[in-house]
């Protein structure tokens, strides 16, 4: 039976609402999301309380989430507080008037665990081994090692993007000594932690609303052409030219920014500050968006310790594996044999050791017949939308396009497709798109599903592939699409396509 979890999070910005749904063997998904924008650190009162009066405007917010987890039939929600409620002066007794209104328990996760938990959203979701992690929130902000692909330190410094406004800022522009001494304010809180210092040239892997509106205005400024935010990589040059400008422009002229939401317009200028001080005092070498952290993390905490031997794979392992279990409709059996094939045709062509293009083969064998779930007609353009839309944890956004195009292989098509993501892909990765492709084709002619075809024998000459097949059977179907995938074969990898036919009733 399918086991569904609430995570409410009770952040100082936004309180949001994640329902997940894990199948009996660990595979799962997201049904239902929903964000409401209380800014809860603008309600701290100067004696560093909050009142019952403003706890009480979130409670509306918390029954409306149980609602909803209730028609999803939730089984367990875990509701969990961070900085605004975490460091307030009476935050036992907010967790009481919520828990009397509402039913919930309200965890108060330390400074340290949020970023131990934003690191294991960040984990499961991005195959790095090594870097930061920095978690931008409303009233704190948390800074994470890990090396790898394992937790080492994190910290939590009393600046976010709600309250370093509240303190800093104005409703127009910002002065430059303003912005200079609030940067030198992160400075002085982080200047004892050594450890911050001890391991440069790492990347710099972004949570929360700050670097995701950053992105977002990246993305916008260059015409990018992946709707994709998980994953995506800037450059320090990226921002810099935001820190430069924005801070300094008049509000009214500032949210025209394109891509910059209202409601960031005024809290984008101290996240991009505490961004970009942070970045500089790391030397990092870039930043990576994440869409996956805290909420992530509350999450796969107990579903390590429920399913270690799934939970224990790599990324794209087990982001296919999602896929497949909720919407896939064809028999694994293919799925595999087709990966197979590709394996031994790419081998075969290219030779040993070459396996750069292992996840992209790996990822293409196994999604892309998840088209058939939308409609069996065009199912291959559906695929291919699928994962241009939805992404994949585990791919960057390259080995997405390249996966997606393939999916969608055909000679009419793909040029355009090619085209029109030009800023993504290289020069070689139109070759590797047609060379793929064409693999994916004969993969599939080789195992259309059914088992005429028992055994591939597979053999390169210098200007010839050449394929020993033995049948139990006539391979009427196999044949037919043998012949369709020939001409691309040949057209890719600049040889010759050759088979020959073996008959036998013993198979």
């Amino acid at each position: 039976m399918n086991h569904r979890t609430g995570i409410i999070d009770i952040g100082s910005n936004s309180i949001r609402l994640v329902i997940y749904e894990v199948l009996h063997s660990g595979e799962h998904r997201v049904l239902h999301e929903k964000k409401y924008a209380a800014r809860l650190s603008q309600k701290v009162s100067p004696d560093g309380t909050i009142t019952k009066e403003n706890i009480d405007t979130i409670i509306p917010v918390l029954l409306s989430y149980q609602d909803i987890c209730s028609a999803y039939r939730v089984l367990h929600i875990r509701a969990a507080a961070t900085a605004a409620i975490r460091n307030a002066a009476n935050s036992e007794e907010i967790t009481g008037w919520i828990r009397a209104a509402t039913g919930l328990t309200v965890e108060l996760i330390s400074g340290e665990d949020e970023g131990r938990l934003g690191f294991l959203g960040v984990r499961e979701s991005i195959p790095l081994q090594d870097g930061y992690i920095i978690d931008i929130g409303g009233g704190s902000t948390e800074i994470t090692l890990f090396l790898n692909r394992e937790y080492r330190a994190s910290l939590s410094i009393p600046y976010g993007a709600v309250n370093s406004h509240a303190r800093y800022g104005t409703a127009d522009y910002w002065r430059s000594e303003t912005v200079q001494g609030f940067k030198q304010s992160i400075l002085t809180a982080l200047k004892e932690e050594e450890w911050l210092l001890t391991h440069p040239n790492l990347p710099l892997v972004g949570l929360g609303g700050t670097v995701r509106a950053l992105a977002k205005m990246v993305q916008k400024r260059q015409a990018y052409s992946l709707p994709l935010m998980h994953g995506y990589m800037m450059s320090k040059a990226d921002i810099q030219s935001f820190y430069d400008t924005l801070p300094y422009i008049p509000y009214d002229q500032r949210k025209k920014t394109p891509g910059l939401s209202k409601d960031r317009t005024d809290l984008i200028i101290p996240g991009i500050i505490l961004l970009q001080t942070i970045f500089e005092l790391l030397r990092s070498t870039h930043y990576v968006v994440s869409g996956a952290g805290l909420r992530d993390g509350l999450f796969y905490e107990p579903l390590h310790r429920q399913f270690p031997q799934f939970m224990d794979q790599d990324v794209l392992y087990k982001s296919v594996h999602n896929a497949l279990a909720y919407d896939s409709l064809a028999p694994q059996e293919e799925l595999d044999q087709v990966y197979s094939l590709m394996k031994r045709l790419h081998t075969t062509l290219i030779g040993q050791g070459q396996t750069q293009d292992e996840r992209i083969i790996y990822a293409v064998s196994m999604l892309h017949r998840l088209g058939e779930r939308v409609h069996h007609h065009r199912a291959s353009s559906h695929s291919m939308y699928w994962l241009m839309n939805k992404g994949m944890w585990g791919l960057s956004h390259r080995e997405t396009v390249i996966s997606a195009i393939v999916c969608d292989y055909h000679k009419n098509r793909t040029p355009k497709q090619i085209q029109d993501h030009l800023d993504i892909l290289t020069s070689a990765d139109v070759e590797k798109i047609h060379q793929i492709g064409s693999l994916l084709k004969l993969a599939r002619a080789l195992y259309s599903g059914g088992k005429a075809i028992q055994r591939v024998e597979m053999q390169k000459t210098d200007d010839a592939l050449h394929l020993q097949l033995s049948c139990s059977r006539e391979p009427s179907v196999e044949l037919v699409e043998l012949t369709e995938a020939k001409k691309d074969v040949e057209k890719a990898w600049k040889l010759s396509l050759k088979w020959s036919l073996s008959l036998s009733s013993t198979f």
